[in-house]
């Protein structure tokens, strides 16, 4: 199998999104494999996966795809996975931000020369200030725009409404 660099827009790959709510189900990433195969999915991007140390990556891999994850730690559900597929170049990027963003679920993937993938899951419920998420987010997308000003970058997932924080589109608390 052969690697393939995007070098224009029109390359840009086919993206799948998708709240999985348990990958570690038993026949969950069979089904996930066969959806990236009808659709013919370049980049899966999977919220609450719900992996934990135990689920090797030989165990959650699909056939054809590179994956990326970041676990949930000490708490049950959520996490985050994104899947590439290998015919595309891909590696984890590892933003220089400072500070403690291990609380956060969010992986950043840097797919060819001039493609940034970040999965994110914010829950109802998170152990977390929004701002840390929001100020990590962007400080991210700052580094990303300095060291590789031609670059895309998507943010895929799930970010459920904080339900301390007044939305001027709901109206609501």
């Amino acid at each position: 199998m052969t690697s393939k660099t995007l070098t224009s827009d029109t390359d840009m790959p086919s993206l799948y999104v998708l709240n999985a709510a348990a990958l570690s189900k038993p026949g969950a990433i069979q089904h996930l494999s066969a959806d990236f195969q009808s659709y013919g999915v370049s980049v899966g991007v999977i919220t609450e996966t719900h992996f934990k140390n135990k689920h090797t990556d030989s165990i959650i891999s699909v056939d054809g795809y590179t994956v990326y994850r970041r676990d949930r730690d000490g708490r049950r559900g959520g996490g985050v996975a994104v899947y590439v597929a290998t015919t595309l170049q891909s590696t984890r990027w590892m933003p220089s931000v400072a500070g403690n963003h291990a609380a956060l679920e969010i992986v950043w993937v840097r797919v060819s020369d001039h493609l940034f993938i970040a999965a994110l899951y914010h829950p109802p419920r998170p152990i977390y200030p929004l701002e840390d998420l929001l100020e990590f987010i962007d400080a991210c997308v700052a580094e990303i725009s300095h060291d590789f000003p031609m670059a895309d970058i998507v943010l895929a997932g799930d970010v459920n409404r904080d339900r301390d924080v007044e939305t001027s589109w709901s109206g609501q608390a």
